[in-house]
């Protein structure tokens, strides 16, 4: 059975990365472990990260932020 996507909450969530000015951005959820996996610009090995008082895992290559990691996204 297919899943249902609301199409509404999925635009607005959209317009929110559209105003991010990213050129290039890759999001993958796994409902299972419950992460949100987000990739700014074509996913590379991060060679810093560091853990936020938000406890999302920022993640960075060459000083600039190329991603993060985002547990319970459920939750939050």
């Amino acid at each position: 059975m297919a899943e249902t996507i609301i199409i509404p909450e999925m635009l607005q969530a959209l317009k929110s990365v559209h105003q991010s000015n990213a050129n290039d951005i890759h999001i993958r959820y796994d409902k299972e472990a419950d992460v949100m996996y987000v990739n700014i610009g074509t996913p590379i090995p991060a060679d810093d990260s560091e853990l936020g008082d938000d406890d999302i895992l920022y993640r960075y290559a060459a000083g600039k932020i190329i991603g993060l990691t985002i547990t319970h996204f459920s939750k939050r």
